[in-house]
């Protein structure tokens, strides 16, 4: 299937590589600060599991912003279902953690608005 690119999805793709880049870059500018600088103490497990999700969701959100270029049904999905599940890290992440982490909701939330709206355009035939 090949649709001319929509303004809207280039800017889509545009913020979630922005976006993944953030999940890599803040655990480890975190890192160099001397320890993490949370609302809320936690244990050094829980942080590397909390670095671990942001290099995950960073690493994915590589792949999916991909297949979003591209075109590709995949991609569509895989978006969507990386937005939610990112929503889904953040929530926990607001209530047990630290509250900025509100932040990191409005953007996947945008995707997934924004997908929804043009989602005719990565159905099996397209438009």
């Amino acid at each position: 299937m090949y649709l001319p690119k929509r303004k809207g999805l280039i800017i889509v793709c545009l913020l979630a590589v922005v976006q993944s880049i953030a999940r890599f870059a803040i655990p480890l500018s975190l890192s160099t600060m001397g320890g993490p600088v949370l609302d809320n103490p936690v244990s050094d497990e829980m942080m590397m599991f909390i670095n671990g999700m942001f290099y995950l969701l960073g690493a994915l959100g590589f792949i999916t912003a991909f297949g979003l270029w591209t075109q590709k049904r995949w991609g569509y999905f895989g978006t969507l279902v990386l937005s939610a599940a990112t929503i889904v890290f953040d929530v926990w992440a607001i209530v047990t953690v630290q509250s900025s982490a509100a932040m990191g909701i409005v953007l996947p939330a945008l995707f997934m608005i924004y997908l929804f709206l043009i989602r005719r355009d990565f159905q099996e035939g397209g438009k």
